[in-house]
């Protein structure tokens, strides 16, 4: 009987360096295949968010909800999303008004899949940290008491309650207008000013007052517009007052 054939050393090192050549050239296509996915269910999350609002606002007059402040306002029913973890004082997520007008969302639908790092998200104390990758365009009342929007206003201050309604009609060139934003949730990669830079803490974006949007995507973040439809961005794009102050 012959006996077998066994590779010769030199032909297992060849074999080794070509697996070797074929896997630095496969990995990064993979890697770069998993985030534009990860990307697309991103928009996705975001279309039907907005689909959210939009149902929202047709059910309570054109109004669009509130700004889930984490301390300026508050706590208030109207917020578009009840994130605080501590149920025995606030609403559960589930009831959230947003997530109630298109039964089937759930926490995924406020996450991006690419959004993976709770570290410095955990730092956060008192009603703790918001969990998920999206805010809500809340510049909340200026000096004169005009609401910049896009996000309705409930002011409890001075023991008087009093609501600030921002309706959709009053959204000036919606198409351009951001409603939805992705913030960074480190100080690190995903941010446009890195360890320096200001994370999502809770369901108001205000980038009057610093807040940003991340680079998550390619240097992008994915937004949604008051028109409904969906796309990435850059910071800049949404620091500019053109692009984020709704009455204006």
């Amino acid at each position: 009987m012959k006996g077998r054939h066994a590779f010769t050393l030199i032909e297992l090192l060849v074999v080794i360096a070509i697996i070797a050549v074929l896997a630095a050239i496969l990995l990064p296509v993979l890697s770069s295949a998993m985030r534009r996915a990860g990307q697309a269910t991103c928009l996705h999350n975001l279309k039907q968010l907005g689909l959210g609002m939009k149902m929202y606002a047709d059910d309570n007059g054109s109004a669009f909800p509130g700004i889930a402040s984490r301390s300026v306002y508050g706590f208030h029913y109207e917020d578009w999303v009840y994130w605080r973890t501590n149920t025995d004082e606030y609403p559960p997520f589930t009831q959230s008004p947003i997530l109630t007008s298109i039964p089937g969302l759930q926490k995924p639908s406020l996450r991006c899949p690419l959004d993976r790092d709770d570290d410095t998200r955990s730092i956060i104390g008192g009603t703790g940290p918001y969990l998920f990758s999206y805010s809500f365009n809340g510049y909340g009342l200026d000096h004169d008491g005009k609401d910049l929007g896009m996000s309705s206003v409930i002011d409890t201050s001075g023991g008087i309650t009093n609501k600030y309604l921002f309706k959709e009609g009053a959204v000036r060139n919606p198409a351009n207008k951001i409603m939805l934003a992705e913030e960074p949730a480190t100080r690190g990669a995903d941010n446009p000013q890195g360890t320096n830079g200001p994370f999502i803490n809770d369901g108001r974006w205000d980038p009057s007052g610093g807040d940003t949007l991340t680079i998550r995507h390619r240097g992008r973040a994915d937004v949604t517009f008051a028109d409904g439809h969906v796309a990435p961005v850059t910071p800049e794009f949404g620091a500019d007052t053109n692009n984020s102050a709704a009455g204006l």
